[in-house]
This record gives structure tokens, sequence and C-alpha cells, in this order.
């Protein structure tokens, strides 16, 4: 499908756009950092952009933001059959902080593909992580059979009580992993950690599948984990855009684990569970089946409103679930729970037996626009009872490799929801101790950010020199149990602390 066309394999300081203008495929250097003072953009059809000889992420080529006014680093708008792989694309929110709002400005997605007459195109197995903008990668409407796999995402924003933040940003910046609103798309084996809007979101996208991919919470609080609620005009079924059109979209297979931080609603299925403005809206076609929700922090789980033709059997849930969300002010929403539905409105569709009926109303079922801020302006909500002994105890296997005694866990569960603080102060709390400057001397707590980008990358670097190939899940199930044993943290703590300590270009 795609040729050779390459002279060289080009270096860090060359021209890349004028490689790509000439029509040739554009080939980077093996763990060599490229700094873009704008997007790259895809010129011709059937181009492709990768590191030559990449097996793991420590071989890909990084592009990072040249300066803090650079927000979207590749743009595949509207080409044939294009191939970006093996490439880390670095947003560099450690260093830049989330980017600047602008009245009536729209912000760039970190990478951009799909657009009018875009067909046939692939992201595989890249690196996105420390995303500054709404969303990490999205694949626009126009698209047709674009292709999203094997790649890893860490790190989307800023939830909303401020975990994530850079010192210098304001609220709010939450992003999503992946957005999608091209129809025929396949988002299969993709591992995504800490987003804090939603790991994954169609926009109608009928005829997409989003399979075997895993969504956790590590330390951020995300709102959705795979959202079916956005009525898109682009796919509208009646000249009233009453009805969105989500025939042939599906979820299988997936796995949403609110392992450190809430998961608001991990799969929303209806305009109104989101926005309430909304609720009059209908989504129409979708099929969601075994797919998991897991993890202490859960909120709410499967939630329907106001969906029609939807399909949804043989989901499961080991998930825990607390915190009451905002409603609509007095009038409370449903209580958290697995598999919920409202009756008056979910109409034509197959639910499984799991499923109950909602007493109070589904609308708004997220806890970040309303209730009290604290002095940077971030949400100070109290967190659920089972919510905050989850977030205590991620806390202590990231930073410290092991889990709480029960008298840590109670000692910081009770500041937590006493004093109101959120996981990243937790997390420096901890990074102040000597268990952890004897594991990690010389990191101080305000590369909070850092050392947890090299902690993550270095553990699914060596995963992956050793079992290249696994899959999403067993890649995470494999990080979970590493992060916990002693002689690895030994092993990686070289490059850690490197990555931990890099200084800003």
């Amino acid at each position: 499908m795609w040729d050779d066309r390459i002279e060289t394999l080009a270096k860090p300081g060359d021209d890349l756009q004028e490689i790509l203008d000439r029509g040739y495929d554009l080939h980077l250097q093996k763990g060599q950092v490229y700094r873009l003072t704008k997007a790259l953009k895809f010129k011709k059809d059937g181009q492709r952009i990768l590191t030559a000889g990449a097996k793991t992420i420590a071989d890909y080529a990084i592009l990072r933001p040249a300066d803090n006014s650079v927000q979207q680093l590749i743009n595949g708008n509207a080409m044939d059959h294009i191939l970006l792989k093996n490439i880390a694309l670095d947003g560099y929110r450690r260093f830049y902080s989330g980017s600047i709002k602008i009245h009536n400005v729209p912000q760039p997605a970190l990478a951009f593909f799909g657009g009018n007459g875009a067909n046939y195109q692939t992201v595989d197995s890249c690196l996105f992580m420390d995303t500054r903008t709404w969303s990490t990668l999205k694949i626009h409407e126009g698209g047709d059979h674009c292709v999203v796999k094997n790649n890893i995402i860490l790190g989307a924003g800023v939830g909303p009580r401020g975990n994530g933040r850079e010192a210098s940003e304001k609220p709010f910046a939450w992003g999503d992993g992946i957005t999608c609103a091209s129809k025929n798309t396949l988002i299969a084996n993709n591992l995504i950690l800490d987003p804090t809007d939603v790991g994954a979101v169609l926009f109608g996208a009928p005829g997409s599948v989003v399979r075997d991919n895993v969504i956790a919470t590590i330390s951020r609080e995300s709102l959705g984990g795979i959202n079916l609620v956005d009525p898109l005009g682009y796919y509208k079924m009646d000249e009233e855009v009453l009805r969105t059109d989500y025939r042939g979209s599906k979820l299988i297979n997936n796995y949403v684990d609110a392992w450190g931080g809430r998961i608001h609603i991990a799969f929303p299925m209806g305009a109104g569970i989101w926005v309430p403005s909304k609720q009059d809206k209908i989504l129409h076609g979708a099929e969601i089946r075994s797919n998991t929700v897991a993890g202490g922090a859960a909120s709410y789980g499967f939630v329907a409103h106001n969906v029609e033709n939807f399909t949804i059997f043989d989901n499961k849930s080991t998930a825990i679930y607390s915190g009451l969300a905002d409603g609509l002010g007095d009038q409370l929403p449903e209580k958290p729970g697995p598999f919920i539905y409202d009756a008056e409105t979910v109409k034509d569709s197959k639910l499984q037996k799991e499923f109950k009926k909602s007493e109070r109303h589904v609308l708004h079922l997220l806890r970040c626009n309303h209730g009290k801020t604290n002095e940077l302006g971030y949400r100070v909500y109290r967190y659920g009872d089972d919510e905050v002994e989850a977030v205590v105890t991620a806390a202590y296997e990231e930073i410290l490799g092991r889990k709480p005694t029960l008298r840590e866990l109670t000692r910081y569960v009770n500041i937590l929801q006493k004093e109101l603080k959120n996981s990243d102060w937790l997390r420096r709390d901890l990074m102040n101790n000597k268990e952890f400057k004897k594991q990690f001397p010389g990191i101080p707590e305000s590369r909070l950010q850092n050392f947890r980008w090299a902690l993550w990358l270095s553990l699914i670097d060596q995963e992956q020199r050793k079992n290249r190939g696994d899959s999403a899940m067993d890649l995470y199930s494999a990080l979970r149990k590493n992060i916990l044993k002693a002689d690895i943290r030994t092993e990686l703590q070289e490059d850690i602390k490197a990555f931990a300590l890099e200084k800003a270009f």
C-alpha cells in the first residue's frame, strides 16, 4: 500500500515539512528529539511519518513543541491512506502548561486526522503524552475507514481538582484521549492512562468500532470513560436534528478502570447525562457489549438516557461506586451504581438484566461544574467514601511501590476528606518522605509529573522489550504488577531519574 518515497533519514534541525511538501515519506531517527515550530502536515496521499527501525517506545523519535505557542504537532486533514507509526508526540505540558484558550478561537488537537475525503488513514503504535489541548488525537467528521490501533496515551489535561496541573496554569483544561467523528473508524487495542475529559468518545461516527482498549485513571479524574453522548448535526437523521445516527457504532470488550482517580461516568449513553440542556436529543442505534468497569474510584457505570434501538449486553462491573454527582442543583440525581437507565426515555432497546430503573433523574451525572473552588480555582468536593480509599492506595502504589498500611490509609483519608486536598498534594507529600528519597534520591516534589511519566515510560518500555506484541490489557496488567516490584523499580532507577530531572529546552 505504501511505497518508499524516501531519500535519507531526517535529522533534528532538518526542514521536516519541506520533505513532506516534496511528497517524500518522513523517516525519523530513533530516539531523537525534533522540535516543531508548527504542525507537520501530510501533503500527499499515501505518505508516511515513522521512526526507522523502532521496536519499543524508547526507540521512537520524539516530536515536541519548540515553544508554548505550538499546540498541534501533526495534521493529516483530508489525506488518503496516510500512516503515522512509531512516533512519540509530546505535548510538553509539564513545562509549558496548558494552552491558553482564546474566546471564539477553536483549540486544535495535539494530532488531527480525518476530515472531508480522508479515507483509510492509520495511526499505529504511537505514544502520545502530556497533552496541552482539549483532545490528544482527533479523527474529524468527513473521514471514512480510519484506523487507530496499538497506541499509548499518557496524560491528557488537568482534572477538576487540579491533578496534573503545571504550576502556572489556570482551570479548567481537561482533555480527551481519542475524539472520533469519522465514520467506520476502528479504535482498537489502545492503552489510555489519565485522561481528564474522556478516554475515548464517538460523535455519532456511525459504523465505528471501539474495541479491546484499556482506559484507566491513576491520579487524575476523568469525566467519562467511553462516551456516546454527543448529538452531532453532521450525522442528523431528521431536519430538526433531534436524532443522531450511531447505527453500526459498537463498543466491544473495553476495560475502564477507576484505579486511583474518579471516573464520573464510565459508559454514558445519552446527551442529557452529560449536558442537561440537550436532554431532548435522541441517540440512535449503537451496540455496547462485553465491556468491563473496574476500580475503587468509580461513580457511575453504564447509564442510558434518551437512546433508541440500543443493544447493551454481556457487560460487567467489578467496580466500587461512590460519590453523588452534581445533578441539577437542588434536584438530586440517581445514586451511584453500575447499571442505570431512565425508563421513560430509553426506547426500543435491548438491555441486559442487571440494569435498574432510575428512581431519580440521571441528568448531569458529573461532579465538576458546581460547588466550591480553592484559591487556584479548582473544585474542592468531598470524596466518595470508597473513592478516597482508592485515591490514597493508588498514590502509595505509584510513588512508593507498595500499598499503604491501615494506619497510613486512615491518616490520609482523613486529611483528604477534612482538608479537601487533591491526589497531587498527596503524592508530593509522599515524595518528601525518607522512603521515596531512598528509592529516587534527588527528585524534588516540584518534578512530580516528570517523575510520573518517567516511571510509566520506563515500565512500559521494559515490558515491551520482554513481551512485544502484548495486548493493551496484557500490558496494563503487567504494569499494575510491576509497579509494586522493588527490584524492577531499582533496576529502572537511573532511567527514571534522568527523565524526571530533564531540563526544558
